[in-house]
C-alpha cells in the first residue's frame, strides 16, 4: 500500500543506485496516526530528491502465498508476520530511493540540522511499538 502521491517525480529523480530500507512494528490502533506522520515527511524527502515507498505488510495474502507454497512442497517458506511475532501489530516497509550513498549522507545530515523535522520524529517514535528497534539496511543496485 503506498501512500504518496503519484506524481511524475519517480520520472524526474529515478529509482537511484542506492535504498535505505526500514522494516518496523506498530501497534494497529496506531495506523491512520503513523500514515499521517509519514505523509508530512515524504514532502521534505522529496525537496532533498529522495522518492519515498511506504508499504504496509499485507498479512492474509502473505499466507495464502505460504500455503499455497507448502502444498506444493516448499517448507522452507515462513510468514515474516510470525517472524517477527506481530498479532497486534503492523509490520511497514519504508523504501527510500537515493542516488547514491553520498547523497544519503547528505540527506541525513540535512535532516540532523532541520529543527522543524524534531516534533514529527518524536512524533513517529512515539506510534511504532515501543522496545522494540526499526531495522534499516542500505542496498546497492546490482547491474
Amino acid at each position: 500500500m503506498v501512500f504518496m502521491k503519484k506524481t511524475d517525480f519517480a520520472t524526474e529523480v529515478g529509482s537511484g543506485s542506492y535504498i535505505e530500507a526500514f522494516l518496523y512494528r506498530a501497534p494497529k490502533k496506531n495506523h491512520d496516526a503513523i500514515t499521517q506522520n509519514l505523509n508530512k515527511f515524504v514532502p521534505w524527502f522529496e525537496t532533498n530528491g529522495v522518492r519515498v515507498e511506504l508499504y504496509q505488510l499485507a498479512g492474509r495474502e502473505t499466507e495464502e502465498v505460504i500455503e499455497s507454497s507448502k502444498a506444493a512442497g516448499m517448507e522452507s517458506m515462513e510468514s515474516i508476520a510470525k517472524t517477527l511475532v506481530a498479532e497486534d501489530e503492523d509490520i511497514w516497509v519504508e523504501l527510500q530511493y537515493f542516488r547514491d550513498h553520498n547523497h544519503l549522507k547528505e540527506v541525513y545530515a540535512k535532516m540532523m540540522q532541520d529543527k522543524s523535522l524534531e516534533p514529527l520524529g518524536n512524533e513517529f517514535l512515539g506510534l511504532i511499538t515501543q522496545g522494540k528497534n526499526l531495522i534499516t539496511g542500505g542496498f546497492r543496485r546490482l547491474r
